[in-house]
């Protein structure tokens, strides 16, 4: 019970203290709402690149063009050869007849129909498709080598794949990562500074009451904790704050990622839980730790 009754009093006590010195304790929450924006931000770019690595990566295969007018006999040759490569999961004949019934599905998907014109006597003009062998992979690292492979056979025309968007968008995650992270730290360092000043006055503004509380007999945890709860508050608003922009802009992320990236994306709602759990997480936390150092550093020396 008196633990309860310790519980309650700090918290009081941290609430008139966030707005006795108010214009420190908004600065500090809006610096956290800051910190946590970028956060999310970092999270979803994150997440729909993702997203996108996990599509490509199950689009990444060898498709091998072969020449025209192969014999059958060649062509199962080439894929035996094809299927006993290392890396291979599964290798496909395309005929140059199911090439055009994919082209067609494809215009279809689009709410389009495929129009090839006509003839000069009439009829139907046709577009010339070439067989080719599609060979999905293990992994997307080993289309090099079975594209490399493959290259010397010359049942083979061309090879195509794509390592190349795999590669750079690769690259692009490290670099968003690396750049994000950086400015997280900065603007984490920023409210830390923000709330520990923030206390450190809050403590300087109480120096009496403090050394009263010391005569009397209080502890310095019965001290200490409400300036902590009151740095944390300041954690726990940002947080609020920024998980109810998140989900007033959440509708309109969607069509935007799959615009900017050009591929679906897996940012789904039990993705914004999750967010919204680390966003208060961290902003808990930062707004505990900034606290205590204030209060570590500071309330002996006001006392």
């Amino acid at each position: 019970m008196a633990f309860v009754r310790f519980i309650g009093f700090a918290v009081v006590r941290a609430w008139q203290g966030f707005w006795r010195n108010a214009m420190m304790s908004l600065a500090a929450t809006a610096t956290v709402i800051l910190m946590l924006v970028l956060l999310s931000g970092l999270f979803i770019v994150i997440g729909g690149l993702n997203s996108g690595l996990e599509f490509i990566e199950s689009k990444v295969g060898v498709t091998a063009r072969l020449q025209e007018g192969l014999p059958d006999s060649n062509r199962d040759l080439v894929l035996e050869y094809a299927r006993g490569l290392p890396g291979v999961d599964e290798v496909t004949y395309v005929s140059p007849e199911l090439a055009m019934d994919r082209l067609r599905e494809y215009y279809e998907q689009l709410g389009q129909t495929l129009e090839l014109g006509e003839t000069p006597d009439g009829g139907e003009s046709s577009i010339e498709l070439y067989a080719s062998i599609e060979i999905s992979l293990v992994e997307p690292e080993a289309a090099a080598g079975v594209a490399e492979a493959l290259a010397g056979r010359g049942e083979v025309e061309r090879i195509t794949t794509r390592q190349a968007d795999y590669d750079k968008l690769l690259g692009i995650i490290g670099v968003i990562r690396t750049v994000g992270i950086v400015a997280l730290v900065l603007v984490g360092l920023t409210v830390l500074f923000m709330i520990v000043n923030t206390i450190r006055i809050a403590v300087y503004s109480r120096a009496g009451e403090i050394e009263i509380m010391r005569l009397v007999g209080a502890s310095d945890s019965f001290i200490r904790w409400p300036f902590i709860l009151e740095g944390t508050l300041s954690g726990v608003l940002g947080a609020v704050v920024t998980i109810i922009l998140v989900a007033i802009v959440w509708e309109p992320i969607q069509p935007v990622m799959v615009a900017v990236f050009q591929m679906p994306t897996a940012v789904s709602a039990q993705f914004l839980a999750s967010l919204s759990m680390i966003v208060l997480g961290v902003g808990i936390g930062v707004g505990a730790l900034g606290s205590w150092i204030s209060v570590r550093s500071n309330l002996a020396s006001a006392a």
